[in-house]
């Protein structure tokens, strides 16, 4: 069954990173009624992370309730993860796509979401200290996050997860609180899990959560959820030396094809993919744009490097791990090399008119050496 997600709640795509390849599953929440924010003033604003714990300072979050409620939305649809034994479902309201529970007779509880945006969604250090901010911890600086992120599996990937340990009594004023916070950057898109309460219950269920985020379903061969993405036949042509794209009918810009390349067609958060088999495994080309700068140079070449393994540099050192890129039509990129331990992203984004252009190629790491040079021809042939 395919599944879609509902008015109201942003799209939740999810990079499948199984033979380098970026598909996007989308997948339905359930169809509630919208949130009412119950933050105090004194409360930080929380694009990117969730309410607080029910009695901490920063603020709770409440569900209206709803009437006229069809009987169908009784039905919940699959969701791409395992769902841990004990944790209560709740209502993904806001910019939630999911929402559970824990709480104990005597009165402690933890809060569980799933929330998906645009983007770097503000970057990592900005995240990580807003949760800090929520459980009375001090903000840190960037050089600080190497020390405190750990590297965890989600699904058939591996996300960077922080844990943070707050001292004082911000729940209710009775209990100090923790939290666990994993990153997964999905496509053009960042995806948030995180679970927040009383510091001894979240110490007691990180092992559910680690559990939790493994059964996640990042595509390549993992678990269940509906896929959308376009209809295509099961045998791709390999598209042929020297073609160029639709010359603006179709809203891409020109180019040259590489021989042997497989054109893969549109699917959801791209505007065009190819892929480049091979025996030691497939290469996947995906071209794609976005608004603006796109979340900002650093942002995406940061979430690149996420998705080889690679820590994130620090601003000062973006120019010395890029280089400049000028395409055939003259307008200028910013080309980068990441390799990974088993993985190479090829990537350079390039600025024009106010959108950002995004060509990227994720292969493992004899097949990005052998197609290096047919990416990069591939990139500067560009015409818009």
């Amino acid at each position: 069954m395919r599944f879609t997600v509902p008015m109201g709640v942003a799209a939740l795509a999810w990079l499948a990173a199984g033979c380098g390849k970026d598909e996007v599953r989308v997948y339905q929440a359930p169809q509630d009624a919208p949130s009412v924010a119950a933050a105090t003033a004194a409360a930080p604003a929380n694009p990117a992370g969730t309410a607080s714990p029910s009695g901490a300072s920063a603020g709770t979050e409440s569900v209206a309730s709803q009437t006229g409620v069809d009987s169908a939305a009784s039905e919940r649809p699959a969701v791409p993860w395992t769902v841990p034994a004990g944790w209560e479902e709740k209502p993904a309201s806001g910019m939630r796509v999911a929402s559970y529970a824990v709480k104990r007779p005597d009165g402690r509880s933890a809060d569980i979401s799933v929330v998906a945006m645009g983007g770097a969604a503000g970057g990592e250090l900005e995240n990580v200290n807003r949760w800090r901010n929520q459980i009375g911890l001090e903000p840190v600086t960037e050089a600080d996050l190497a020390s405190q992120r750990s590297i965890v599996p989600a699904g058939n990937r591996q996300v960077v997860m922080y844990e943070l340990d707050g001292k004082k009594a911000v729940l209710e004023e009775k209990y100090a609180a923790r939290t666990l916070a994993a990153i997964l950057p999905a496509g053009e898109m960042t995806v948030f899990f995180k679970i927040t309460g009383e510091n001894a219950l979240v110490a007691e269920q990180k092992p559910q959560f680690l559990a939790w985020l493994k059964s996640v379903d990042t595509g390549g061969g993992g678990g269940g959820g509906g896929e959308v993405a376009p209809e295509t036949s099961a045998a791709t042509p390999a598209a042929s030396s020297g073609s160029t794209a639709g010359g603006g009918t179709d809203g891409l810009p020109n180019w040259q094809v590489p021989s042997g390349w497989k054109a893969a067609g549109p699917k959801p958060m791209r505007l065009a993919s190819f892929d480049i088999p091979d025996a030691a495994g497939n290469g996947d080309v995906s071209i794609s744009k976005l608004n603006g700068d796109g979340g900002g140079l650093l942002a995406n070449v940061n979430r690149w490097r996420g998705q080889v393994g690679l820590a994130p540099l620090e601003a000062s050192a973006l120019e010395a791990n890029s280089t400049a890129l000028t395409t055939a039509g003259g307008d200028r990129g910013t080309w980068v090399e990441l390799k990974g331990a088993d993985k190479t992203i090829l990537g350079a984004i390039v600025a024009r008119d106010g959108v950002s252009w995004f060509f990227k190629m994720t292969a493992p790491v004899s097949v990005a050496a052998q197609n290096r040079e047919a990416f990069e021809k591939f990139v500067r042939s560009v015409r818009f």
